[in-house]
């Protein structure tokens, strides 16, 4: 997204890196199911996937035999998303928008399914974008549809944030989302309204950046109802309740 700063991200190292640091299969050992779980659930097929990345959702959904429409912004990571595709046997379907301009493009009631996983939803820093994206999300869904969104707790960073600082080390299981084992992650600055993430190959000994903003307990659960959804499901780790040791927070939303 353009909010990321672009002075701190270097698309070229990231998309190197970015395949290993997942772990695809660590990834879906991780959710063991929830996410086609979910979208059955209420019989989706259409599903927009609001972040392609290097593919990894958007390919598992295809070959689950979902209907796919991935986005993505940075041109790098379309290549790979791409050149996953094609080893894995399938064909992507990808648009190019800024989330905060996806109204102009998709009309109401489009997809039965919009996500936004990985922790995406961070690459946006101010309330006004946040909550409009939100309600776009809801706005292309039919009656009934789903947004399944997610977060790190960042809640953790933000309380132990000198320690973690001071150590460079802080508590991740890497049993969910980002699970490889061969890209480290840490947070080297963290405030009230950014944490920089430093992610390092050990292979290569490169490094990127990412610039991210870190929602505080409860704030995006109180986004997804200020946007309209009434309710909305929260899990911990994709587990149905809430746990301040989680990694992340998957929020199930029901239009």
């Amino acid at each position: 997204m353009e909010a990321i700063n672009k002075e701190n991200y270097n698309s070229k190292v990231l998309v190197e890196m970015w395949t290993d640091f997942i772990d695809w299969d660590k990834r879906r050992s991780g959710e063991s199911g929830f996410l086609v779980k979910m979208l059955k659930k209420v019989k989706c097929k259409k599903v927009f996937d609001a972040c392609l990345g290097d593919g990894v959702d958007s390919i598992y959904l295809i070959k689950s035999s979902f209907e796919v429409t991935s986005n993505e912004l940075d041109n790098l990571f379309i290549a790979k998303a791409d050149e996953n595709a094609r080893k894995e046997g399938v064909e992507l379907c990808i648009t190019r928008y800024d989330w905060r301009e996806l109204h102009k493009h998709f009309g109401a009631n489009y997809f039965d399914a919009v996500l936004c996983l990985g922790n995406s939803l961070t690459y946006l820093f101010n309330k006004e974008d946040q909550l409009h994206v939100l309600k776009t999300f809801r706005y292309m869904l039919r009656e009934n549809g789903i947004l399944i969104v997610d977060e790190r707790n960042y809640q953790y960073f933000l309380d132990n944030r000198k320690e973690i600082i001071k150590t460079g080390e802080y508590r991740y299981t890497q049993k969910y989302v980002y699970c490889g084992n061969t890209v480290h992650a840490k947070p080297i600055e963290i405030s009230d309204k950014h944490v920089k993430m430093e992610y390092a190959n050990e292979k290569t000994g490169k490094k990127g950046y990412l610039m991210l903003y870190p929602f505080k307990k409860g704030e995006l659960l109180s986004l997804l109802k200020e946007a309209g959804f009434t309710k909305v499901e929260q899990y911990s780790d994709y587990k149905k309740k809430h746990d301040e040791n989680a990694d992340f927070y998957q929020y199930v939303c029901l239009k």
